[in-house]
């Protein structure tokens, strides 16, 4: 599952890392196998601390403008030190904070090493910085699988941020146009006092009368939104501002539906393809059975 959570700002002060890790502990349970830290200067010389601890004596205070990232990790694909989190490409310039998983990876790390990449690991995690340093944000649409991260690319000062096509994986985020906060639940960000606790009446409203829930960015708190699927964001620094675009990368497009005898046979390869993709794992793999057609078709397959 694993949790992401970051915060960035312009002033430093505004970054209190004991507010940090309580953001971390509020999401161990997501990921209770790894942890790690790393806080970026991003005004001036930008520095970077690589930390598994959180301390008061972190010299964070001296930095012009911080981003500190912070992952909880959950193993599944590559159990060693290597798929720890947060994760940098072989210059440092470019790092990645996942929650999810990018079923495809092996072959696009295929397609990737015959570009010149090189791997550290056999992470799908690393696939994500590599696509990045090819494809730039287009990278989005080479990715089958679940997924919310964020990457700080140091070279253009830019925090991209994405999530996947259904919103299978959750992203929220806090931002007052000074202050940046994100992370894999709503009480992770609430960690800072700083940010009201102001119920979004609206929201409340349409899931107590409607049972609607998720049907826009808004969430039940005021000033907290959600990534919606198939987007992605991009907060890029520019001299003292934090200019936050939000955009849609993919959407389904309906086609004419013409009849032949095909469909039974392509919906079976495709079916059958999609369980192979995502029984890749380096430990055990479960599912929920409940007896319906889907799960017990996912059973059978897999089986």
């Amino acid at each position: 599952m694993c949790g992401i959570f970051a915060i960035l700002s312009i002033d430093q002060h505004k970054v209190d890392v004991n507010v940090f890790e309580k953001m971390s502990n509020s999401l161990i349970h997501r990921g209770p196998d790894d942890y790690g830290y790393v806080f970026f200067e991003i005004l001036g010389k930008q520095k970077i601390l690589v930390t598994n601890k959180i301390y008061d004596g972190l010299q964070i205070h001296k930095y012009q403008g911080v981003l500190a990232f912070g992952h909880r990790r959950l193993s599944i694909i590559d159990l060693s030190e290597a798929g720890h989190q947060p994760m940098c490409n072989e210059s440092k310039d470019i790092w990645i904070i996942l929650n999810g998983e990018i079923y495809n990876y092996q072959e696009l790390t295929i397609e990737l090493k015959k570009k010149g990449h090189i791997f550290k690991s056999k992470t799908d995690t690393e696939v994500i910085l590599h696509a990045y340093e090819e494809w730039g944000t287009d990278c989005l649409k080479y990715f089958n699988g679940m997924w919310a991260f964020a990457l700080w690319d140091m070279r253009k000062k830019r925090l991209f941020c994405s999530r996947d096509r259904f919103g299978i994986k959750p992203f929220y985020y806090y931002f007052d146009g000074n202050k940046f906060v994100f992370a894999s639940e709503i009480k992770a960000i609430l960690q800072d006092q700083e940010i009201r606790r102001v119920p979004n009446d609206g929201r409340v409203y349409d899931y107590l009368s409607y049972g609607y829930l998720d049907h826009t960015e808004e969430t039940f708190f005021v000033n907290i939104n959600q990534l919606r699927g198939s987007h992605y964001l991009t907060l890029d620094i520019i001299g003292q501002d934090l200019i936050l675009n939000i955009h849609r990368y993919w959407d389904i497009k309906p086609m004419e539906f013409i009849e032949n005898n095909s469909f039974e046979k392509r919906f079976l390869e495709l079916f059958e393809d999609s369980i192979k993709l995502h029984l890749r794992s380096d430990v055990p793999i479960g599912t929920c059975l409940s007896g319906g057609l889907d799960s017990s078709s996912i059973v059978c397959v897999a089986k």
